[in-house]
């Protein structure tokens, strides 16, 4: 009896954290719809904090003259020294081919010149590196990339992969609504320059 209720006390705490992690998230998701940077910059901030990971990257696919090609949209606590190359081919590297099989990648041995935690104290490997792919309608919009000393449980990743779906389906609104602005100034810069 004190095992049944101290695993019904476990649910309990973990449906109350998932459900906490999906508020917050959601909440910087509704704030900040208008511009894709400064929505990746909190995605992510907000993201790393609550799972009280170490450091994480957010790559948001991009189409140039018929490649694409993931392209780094925001860091917390990377080095500069691993995304001088911020566009990474499909396929090209963990983060890449996550996208290119859209599935979750989870490392529990992060090979040594792979990334590294760094502080003012010094640096170590990761203990886990999780990629997830940003997928909403059938359709990559990115890769987040965490890393951290703390070993995760099956319900972290859970809520990564939940979250990452709500992600998706955030930045391809924000997209949209980019390109619609976009298309807008330019029509009124053409009606005007025809007025003239």
């Amino acid at each position: 009896m004190r095992d049944n209720l101290k695993k019904a006390a476990d649910e309990k705490n973990i449906r109350d954290w998932v459900n906490e992690g999906l508020a917050k998230l959601g909440e910087v998701l509704r704030r900040n719809n208008n511009d894709t940077k400064a929505l990746s910059d909190e995605i992510l901030k907000e993201l790393v904090k609550y799972l009280k990971f170490n450091q994480g990257a957010l790559f948001l696919m991009q189409e140039d003259a018929n490649e694409k090609y993931l392209e780094l949209m925001s860091a917390y606590a990377y080095e500069k020294r691993k995304f001088i190359n911020k566009r990474i081919p499909l396929g090209n590297g963990i983060t890449g081919q996550c996208a290119l099989e859209r599935n979750t990648i989870h490392l529990r041995e992060i090979p040594a010149n792979y990334v590294s935690i760094t502080s003012g104290l010094g640096h170590a490997l990761p203990r886990t590196l999780i990629v997830v792919p940003l997928v909403h309608n059938d359709e990559v919009y990115g890769v987040i990339e965490l890393a951290s000393f703390k070993s995760l449980e099956s319900y972290e990743i859970d809520f990564i992969e939940k979250v990452a779906e709500s992600i998706a389906s955030t930045i391809s609104t924000v997209q949209v609504n980019e390109r619609t602005r976009t298309l807008l100034q330019q029509s009124q810069q053409k009606s005007g320059g025809l007025k003239a």
